[in-house]
C-alpha cells in the first residue's frame, strides 16, 4: 500500500440482532440498540482524536473538535460531497478522514491514507471491546486511485468484505474460571453490581454487555424520558385479568439493496459514477431512510392512537423498543395493532423521494399474553415480517408492503413454520399485501379481501362465527355445510361470500376468525339470532 493514497473503509457490526435480543429485558435491548446506532459516535470518533493529538482514548472523548468530518454534524452546512472539499480537509491538521456514507447497516469513510486508518482502528477495536465487551465491528479498506468510479472501488470494497467475512472468528471473549460468577442466560461472567430500575429502586449483578446496555438506556431515558411511551406493560392491556393480549409489531423495509441502486440512477436510466455524483446521492437516500421510515411514521403511529382515543392521549398507549433506519419495533395493546400497522405501511407507500425511490415494507404482529418473555414474541413477530419477504420473492414482488400475524398460544423456542405446520398445516391465507399488487396467484390474500370477509361475518352473529374456524380447518366440504346451515337460519342473509374462491374463503376465514374478537368483531353489531 502507498503512503500518499487515500483509503476507502467499510465499517459493518456484525451480530447486531444476537446482540440486541440476547436479553429479556426491555431496557437492556433498547439500551443495546442504541449501543449499536451511537457505536462510531462513541468509539471511532473518539478514537481518531486520540490518534490525531497523541492522547489516550479517554482524554479524546472528553476533547473538543473532531478529526473526522461528518456530513450528519449539525455543523456541515451541507451533505454534498466534493473531492477538492475532501482534499483541503484532509491537507489541514485537524481531520484525518470522512463519512462517506452512512446507512443499510454500513458504515463508510475516507481516510488520509492506510496508516491513518489501521492506527485508528487499533483504537478503535479496543476501546470497542473494553467498554462493550462483546460487540463486534469487522472494517474492511482499499486503496483508491482517484475520485472517478465510486460503484467499481464499492464493489471491489464488497468482495474484499465477503473473504473477511468468511474468515471471521465466531467466539466472543469468555474471562470465565471455575470460580467466577456468571449470567444464566449468556454465561459471561458477572462485572459488577448496578441499577436496572428506579421505581422501584432495583440494582443486580451485570455481566460487561449488560451493564453496557443499561447505561447507554439511562442515558438516552435522561435526555428524553417521554420518547417510549408507556414503561410499565401491564398499563397497555385492555384490563388485568380480563384481557392481557400485547403485540409486538415488527416492520422493516422491503428490497433496500435495491433501492440503493434505484438511487444511484440518473432521470435518463444510465448509472451515475464518480464520487462526488454517489455521494451525494447516497447521503441524501440515507437521510430520506431515517425520515421516511422512523421520524414521519412515529408521528403517523401517535396521531392514529390520538384519533381513537381523543385528545388527550399522550404516548401512553404505546412502548417504542427499536426506531432506527429502517427498522421499527414496539409494543401496543393487541386490539390497536393491525390499525396501526396498516397505518404505517399505507403511510409509507404514499412516499416517494426526489430521486424517484418508491418506500415500502414488511410488518409482522406477534399477539402474546404481557407475561411471554419479550424476546420470544419479538422473535414470532421477525419471523412473521420474514414471511411477508419470502412471499414477495417468490412472487418476484418489488412495490408491494404485505403484514403477518401469529397468535402465540405457547411452542416457546420454536420456529414460526414449524408452529403453523403443526397447528394449521397448510391452511393459511397469511401474510396479507396491504399495498401493492397482489397479483393472481390463489396463495396471494389481500388486506382489502380480509376486511370484506370480516364486515360479512358481522352479519352472522358472534356465536356462529367463532364455529366456522373448527369447520374450516376440518375441510372445505364442512366449512359449505356450516355456512349453508347458518343461512338456512338467516334467510334475511342473501349473497355470502358469493365472488370469493372457496379456497381462498377458507383459509382466509380461518386466519379471520382466529382474530375475530381481538380486531373484526362490532360490539355494536346486533346479533343475528339463530332458529333451532
Amino acid at each position: 500500500m502507498s503512503a500518499d493514497k487515500y483509503v476507502l473503509a467499510m465499517y459493518d457490526i456484525r451480530g447486531k440482532q444476537s446482540y440486541i435480543y440476547r436479553s429479556n429485558h426491555i431496557k437492556e435491548i433498547i439500551g443495546g440498540s442504541r449501543v449499536i446506532a451511537d457505536c462510531y459516535q462513541d468509539y471511532l470518533f473518539p478514537a481518531a482524536v486520540a490518534y490525531r493529538d497523541g492522547i489516550s482514548f479517554q482524554e479524546a472523548r472528553r476533547s473538543g473538535k473532531p478529526a473526522i468530518f461528518t456530513y450528519l454534524s449539525k455543523d456541515a452546512v451541507n451533505s454534498d460531497f466534493t473531492v477538492a472539499g475532501f482534499e483541503e480537509k484532509m491537507a489541514s491538521d485537524q481531520y484525518v478522514g470522512e463519512v462517506v456514507y452512512d446507512g443499510g447497516g454500513n458504515f463508510f469513510v475516507l481516510y488520509k491514507n492506510e496508516e491513518v486508518c489501521v492506527e485508528i482502528n487499533k483504537i478503535f477495536t479496543k476501546a470497542v471491546l473494553e467498554n462493550t465487551f462483546s460487540l463486534k465491528v469487522l472494517c474492511t479498506y482499499i486503496e483508491i486511485d482517484n475520485f472517478q468510479d465510486y460503484i467499481s472501488d464499492r464493489d471491489a470494497l464488497y468482495e474484499k468484505h465477503r473473504v473477511f467475512e468468511a474468515k471471521e472468528a465466531p467466539t466472543i471473549p469468555a474471562q470465565v474460571m471455575p470460580f467466577t460468577q456468571v449470567d444464566y442466560r449468556t454465561s459471561m461472567p458477572l462485572y459488577t453490581t448496578a441499577q436496572v430500575a428506579k421505581k422501584p429502586a432495583i440494582s443486580k449483578k451485570l455481566t460487561k454487555e449488560s451493564y453496557c446496555k443499561y447505561q447507554k438506556y439511562w442515558e438516552i431515558e435522561a435526555a428524553n424520558s417521554d420518547l417510549f411511551g408507556e414503561k410499565i406493560l401491564d398499563n397497555l392491556v385492555t384490563g388485568k385479568g380480563e384481557d392481557s393480549h400485547l403485540a409486538v409489531i415488527y416492520i422493516d423495509g422491503n428490497n433496500m439493496g435495491e433501492k440503493v441502486q434505484k438511487c444511484l440512477q440518473k432521470a435518463d436510466g444510465t448509472a451515475c459514477k464518480t464520487y462526488e455524483e454517489c455521494v451525494a446521492r447516497l447521503r441524501r437516500f440515507s437521510e430520506g431512510i431515517q425520515k421516511n421510515y422512523i421520524d414521519d411514521r412515529m408521528v403517523d403511529i401517535d396521531n392514529a392512537f390520538a384519533k381513537k382515543y381523543g385528545k388527550d392521549y399522550e404516548t401512553k398507549k404505546r412502548r417504542f423498543v427499536i426506531y432506527a433506519g429502517d427498522e421499527i419495533n414496539f409494543i401496543c395493546n393487541a386490539r390497536d395493532a393491525l390499525m396501526i400497522a396498516h397505518t404505517y405501511l399505507d403511510n409509507l407507500d404514499k412516499v416517494v423521494d426526489g430521486d424517484g425511490v418508491k418506500h415500502n415494507a414488511c410488518a409482522g404482529i406477534a399477539v402474546f399474553h404481557s407475561h411471554t418473555p419479550y424476546s420470544e414474541a419479538y422473535r414470532i413477530a421477525e419471523e412473521c415480517c420474514e414471511s411477508g419477504k419470502t412471499r414477495m420473492k417468490l412472487r418476484g414482488t418489488r412495490d408491494a408492503s404485505l403484514v403477518d400475524v401469529h397468535y402465540c398460544q405457547g411452542a416457546i423456542g420454536i420456529d414460526l413454520e414449524r408452529i403453523r405446520k403443526k397447528q394449521v398445516g397448510d391452511l393459511i391465507s397469511k401474510p396479507w399485501y396491504v399495498t401493492g399488487q397482489k397479483g393472481d396467484n390463489a396463495d396471494d390474500v389481500s388486506l382489502e379481501i380480509v376486511m370484506d370477509i370480516a364486515k360479512q361475518l358481522n352479519q352472522l352473529g358472534r356465536s356462529n362465527v367463532k364455529g366456522l374456524a373448527e369447520a374450516a380447518k376440518q375441510s372445505q366440504t364442512k366449512l359449505h355445510m356450516e355456512l349453508s346451515r347458518i343461512k338456512a337460519h338467516n334467510p334475511d342473509i342473501k349473497g355470502l361470500f358469493k365472488d370469493i374462491d372457496p379456497d381462498v374463503l377458507r383459509r382466509t376465514l380461518y386466519d379471520v376468525v382466529i382474530m375475530y374478537d381481538l380486531w373484526f368483531y362490532e360490539k355494536k353489531q346486533e346479533e343475528v339470532k339463530v332458529h333451532e
